[in-house]
């Protein structure tokens, strides 16, 4: 039986994963629309990724120089005097207003789909909210469809985790096969939802989703059994919203041949993981091809990171745009902590995790799990804090004794931790995401507009959070430390926006920068040239509690050290 993930995540890692380099282009090219449509578009309010690009299971095109599609909804304001066809056609009509989009885009029924030529088509969704339901548009029907892409991420994040967050893996894998044999159809949306339909509650912490190859195993043998029970096509529905069904690029003659791979692919699986050493590589490979189980191929001639810029529109006349799609791709550099020097930052860098830090990971944060084959972090960040005014300090509570009642929240949120990431000057954070939306929900009970409210960055599509800002220092990213007093109040505060509003959280919580990021960086720069007057053993100005030798000291030295008392603050 096969009970190595070793093949499993390599063939992933080099051959199926979206490797690093297209994921930035990808970013840079959804920076690039939502910074356009945030300036043209008429009841603008955010932009939010869908489908697969959502769930995390793109993959890399079978065929390198094939091109791969990526879905993001902009989600507007409604217009009562407008009907569904006008929504799509003013995303157009901004996209169009900007000449670096002008030639690359086309409207379709449902979307505005932005062409960058040789590497990905980017559909721009929009959408608005009624009465706390969710309509995209049919522009050759002129109508309303209502659709729940949140609820259905929160369902499969669900499965997800039921299998140790391996369904993801399975579903590239079982997309990967799909395009690999290319033997059937199948949309990506039916295939995921017959994956994740198949596992339940009780597979938790058994043989079924013990490994890569058990998951996969359950749920090619699952997804065939139900097929095998219908032999003519069933209805495939939304389990976020029954009322959708996904079939309509189906038919009976795409079903029954469906129905007839899906069976075989499970009887190879199934000999697979009976198998054991070379017969068990060997079947392995008859199912995923050759490359399986052959180590690192460098996955091919789009999967390295040195790739050139995106074929971006988004270079040209915006200034930030601009930057971004300029940057240059280079493969991640080990790092142990942003360097107390004045050379350039690294376009990306690696935080290495040790195995005391997984050690502290698992006493202290059981939710939270780490992916070694894309170096994140994933999982339930949960927590039971109460913020004490009276010294400005956030402190953990067990049990039911606090001392103030409103100010303790338990709660518990969906996170990754990339920690493969680009810092900026004064951000050396790896990069953390709320994964399920919840954001957007605290902002629409609570009717806030602009996601910078809740201290996240606004021109990324998910919800990438800011968390402050550092100098950079000497000191290794300590991965426990950095949840535990970084991750942990940035969370505690939008659970604190969540129960008591947006205004309780800027009067009663800790102070905060303003969301005008040159304004922020000159305060925050501002507040370490006044600690520079401090004395050693003056208690840090920051409401840490701490001395300030123990706290920000080294922080201020590192910036005396760098000028940047002394720098001009430069517009970006």
């Amino acid at each position: 039986m096969t009970k190595n993930n070793t093949e499993f995540g390599e063939f992933l890692r080099d051959e199926v994963n979206l490797n690093p380099g297209r994921i930035k282009r990808l970013e840079s090219g959804i920076r690039g629309v939502t910074d356009c449509l945030k300036g043209q578009l008429t009841g603008f309010q955010t932009t939010e990724p869908q489908g697969s690009y959502a769930l995390g299971t793109l993959i890399k095109p079978v065929d390198g120089d094939d091109e791969y599609d990526v879905d993001i909804q902009v989600v507007m304001n409604p217009n009562p005097q407008w009907q569904p066809k006008d929504y799509i056609d003013a995303v157009y009509n901004a996209l169009k207003a900007d000449g670096n989009y002008e030639n690359k885009i086309k409207i379709k029924t449902r979307c505005v789909t932005v062409d960058y030529a040789g590497d990905f088509h980017l559909d721009v969704v929009p959408r608005i909210t009624h009465a706390g339901r969710h309509y995209i548009f049919n522009r050759a029907e002129n109508t309303f469809e209502e659709t729940d892409g949140t609820n259905y991420r929160e369902w499969f994040n669900k499965q997800n985790r039921i299998t140790g967050r391996k369904l993801k893996r399975i579903v590239r894998l079982l997309k990967y096969l799909r395009d690999h044999k290319n033997n059937y159809t199948a949309k990506s949306i039916m295939l995921t939802t017959l994956a994740a339909s198949v596992i339940e509650p009780s597979d938790k912490g058994t043989e079924a989703v013990s490994t890569d190859a058990d998951t996969l195993v359950t749920v090619l043998t699952r997804m065939d059994a139900y097929l095998q029970k219908n032999p003519t096509m069933p209805e495939i529905r939304n389990p976020a919203l029954p009322s959708e069904t996904f079939n309509r690029h189906w038919d009976d003659r795409r079903y029954a041949n469906f129905r007839k791979m899906v069976n075989s692919h499970a009887r190879k699986a199934q000999a697979a993981k009976s198998a054991s050493g070379e017969e068990a590589s060997k079947l392995w490979q008859d199912l995923f091809g050759d490359k399986f189980g052959k180590g690192s191929s460098g996955g091919g001639s789009k999967g390295n990171n040195s790739l050139p810029n995106p074929p971006s529109p988004s270079s040209g006349s915006r200034g930030q745009r601009s930057a971004i799609a300029s940057s240059v791709v280079r493969p991640p550099k080990p790092y142990a902590g942003p360097q107390a020097s004045n050379q350039t930052i690294p376009d990306a860098v690696t935080a290495p995790v040790s195995n005391q830090d997984l050690e502290l990971l698992r006493q202290e944060q059981p939710g939270l799990s780490y992916d070694a084959e894309t170096n994140t972090i994933r999982g339930s960040l949960k927590f039971s804090e109460e913020y004490d005014p009276e010294d400005g300090l956030l402190k953990q509570v067990s049990g039911s004794a606090c001392k103030n009642p409103n100010m303790l929240i338990r709660a518990a949120f969906d996170i990754e931790i990339r920690l493969n990431f680009q810092p900026s000057q004064y951000n050396p954070w790896p990069d953390v995401i709320e994964t399920a939306g919840r954001i957007q929900q605290i902002m629409e009970m609570r009717k806030i507009d602009n996601k910078a409210d809740m201290h996240c960055f606004p021109f990324y599509p998910e919800n990438r959070c800011c968390l402050g800002f550092k100098v950079y220092s000497d000191n290794k990213i300590e991965i426990a430390k950095f949840i535990r007093e970084m991750v942990v109040p940035f969370f505690y505060r939008v659970a604190y926006v969540e129960r008591h509003g947006l205004q309780a959280a800027r009067i009663d919580l800790w102070g905060e920068y303003p969301h005008n990021f040159e304004k922020a960086e000159r305060e925050y720069i501002g507040g370490l040239r006044d600690m520079n007057k401090l004395g050693r053993n003056d208690t840090c100005p920051c409401k840490s509690g701490k001395k300030y030798k123990n706290c920000h000291l080294t922080e201020v030295t590192v910036a005396k050290k760098q000028g940047v008392f002394y720098q001009k603050h430069k517009k970006r």
